[in-house]
């Protein structure tokens, strides 16, 4: 229904006209919506969203899980990898929502992150989940 707004004269006609095109986009809306969720399922599953975390970085999660707050140094004893290559792991792990950084004197400390959305509490839970699997088949 292509209408150009001088062809408008009245009220009614121009409440018609809004009222359609709002039908409209609400259409559109929920078309984009439901591609958006076809591309993109939400995962429920607690491990496959832990296995978000590149593998090359989640023995590092590990360690700062197990050590509650530590540092480059300490991290790297636990996961025998050199200190400049676990602080470059520990920053994207801050960056990615997973950790907490505090600056003491001069050394930086991190720890898992306390964040309270629900998303970064499913990760942790899968994180420990992964960790108790872990400790029972190695013992």
């Amino acid at each position: 229904m292509l209408i150009i707004m001088s062809d408008l004269h009245n009220n009614n006609e121009i409440l018609e006209y809004l009222r359609d095109m709002n039908d409209r986009l609400r259409s559109l809306e929920l078309r984009i919506a439901d591609l958006e969720s076809r591309n993109s399922p939400h995962v429920n599953d607690k491990m496959a969203a832990f296995l978000t975390v590149p593998d090359s970085i989640r023995k590092s999660l590990f360690a700062v899980s197990k050590l509650t707050s530590c540092t480059a140094d300490e991290v790297s004893d636990i996961t025998g990898r050199h200190r400049s290559i676990e602080n470059k792991y520990l920053n994207e792990l801050y960056r990615a929502g997973w950790l907490e950084r505090e600056r003491r004197g001069k050394k930086i400390y991190y720890s898992l992150s306390n964040k309270a959305d629900s998303k970064t509490n499913e990760y942790w839970s899968a994180v420990e989940e992964v960790e108790n699997k872990l400790d029972q088949l190695l013992g």
